[in-house]
């Protein structure tokens, strides 16, 4: 079947390729079960260069697969991240929010689109998917295709690493999605553990101030640099990009769930978990419209699960227990709230200190994501 490729240069090209998932997830009338529609006023906002501060070092070209009947089956991204490029001394090109038909013809076609622009960018590698950075949705799910995704975790159909394979795309580093049930006992070692370092450091533990909302997010984003600096393909998020993420989480955050552990009133390490708001946008259709508001908020009120989407600890706190600290806080809260429990997610294969901390824990392995590359 013969595909065309159309740049997006319109805001009316810009829906077309936002509503391309309902292509690739429903076929003939039914949808795939575990398939969340995306909240498109978000994605709108995330591909608006005059909302979203990640283009003040980055630039984004979205691209549209077209069949004969001149219809949208397919797209891809080209994404050139200024900021990770002088971080890591790298020219690397990324393509991000990936859809495609089950047709190597099609796959082909965008990925030698992306590959093309980002090597006329200068960029000398391809890697990805990262929609549009490792700050925000990123990989393909690799395992556990029995259970939709948590909030911001991706999900697409398994031929996706087919596709990416036969384009000549490798391996460079799978991430791991931990479960951890509320009702887990909590592991006496650990207790004894997290006390005795609580005690050690003269450490308190206190939950976000919405009050004060203002200067806990610039905890959180301190914390959240230094923790993750380190950590491969990180990039430190600016303040303008932490403020955008924080305003964005702020209406379906539970306070009590974001913590802070704390030595002498100075933050040295934190918790950030966030409602599984995907209990709800799951019976949406991308739209907040009347309909959707009302299923949006009748659902949010029966959200039982919850995603850590970061926990960290500052570099001179590291290995002395702190993180036990924090596992724990989390734990209590998971009980206090009566929630099913808590994905930990995404942990990097070879973190094998928060891996093993994670398992300690009582944590299993429940998803798989990989991350591609290609030399170009």
């Amino acid at each position: 079947m013969p595909y065309t490729i159309v740049p997006v240069m319109s805001p009316k090209e810009l829906e077309i390729f936002l509503h391309v998932p309902w292509k690739i997830y429903i076929q003939n009338g039914k949808k795939d079960p575990n398939w969340v529609p995306p909240f498109l006023d978000d994605y709108r906002s995330i591909l608006n260069p005059k909302k979203n501060p990640f283009f003040e070092h980055a630039k984004v070209q979205n691209f549209i697969l077209m069949d004969e009947q001149k219809s949208a089956v397919g797209r891809i991204s080209g994404i050139i991240d200024d900021l990770h490029n002088q971080v890591h001394n790298e020219k690397t090109g990324w393509f991000g929010f990936f859809e495609c038909p089950d047709d190597f013809q099609a796959a082909n076609l965008l990925f030698k689109t992306v590959e093309t622009w980002v090597k006329e960018q200068g960029m000398q590698i391809l890697r990805g998917p990262a929609s549009p950075s490792l700050n925000d949705e990123v990989a393909f799910l690799l395992e556990g295709y029995d259970s939709p995704p948590k909030i911001t975790m991706t999900y697409n159909p398994p031929y996706y690493h087919q596709l990416a394979e036969k384009n000549g795309l490798t391996k460079i580093k799978d991430l791991y999605a931990w479960y951890l049930k509320a009702s887990t006992e909590i592991p006496e070692r650990i207790s004894r553990i997290a006390a005795y370092v609580m005690k050690k450091e003269n450490i308190t533990v206190r939950s976000l101030d919405m009050k004060h909302f203002d200067r806990d997010t610039a905890y959180l984003k301190d914390i959240y640099n230094k923790a993750w600096e380190k950590n491969w393909g990180f990039v430190p998020m600016t303040d303008k990009e932490f403020e955008y993420a924080a305003k964005k989480f702020k209406p379906i955050a539970w306070p009590d769930f974001i913590q802070f552990a704390e030595v002498n009133g100075k933050p040295i390490a934190c918790n950030i978990v966030l409602p599984d708001v995907n209990q709800a946008l799951i019976h949406m259709n991308g739209e907040l419209n009347l309909s959707g508001l009302i299923k949006f908020l009748w659902y949010s009120r029966k959200i039982n699960d919850t995603r850590m989407i970061a926990m960290g600890v500052l570099p001179e706190y590291r290995k002395k227990g702190v993180d036990a600290i924090m596992y724990l806080e989390a734990l209590k809260t998971g009980k206090k709230r009566n929630v099913l429990g808590g994905e930990l997610s995404w942990t990097l294969e070879d973190n094998h200190l928060i891996n093993d901390g994670i398992k300690a824990m009582g944590g299993t392995i429940y998803k798989k994501y990989r991350i591609y590359q290609k030399l170009i």
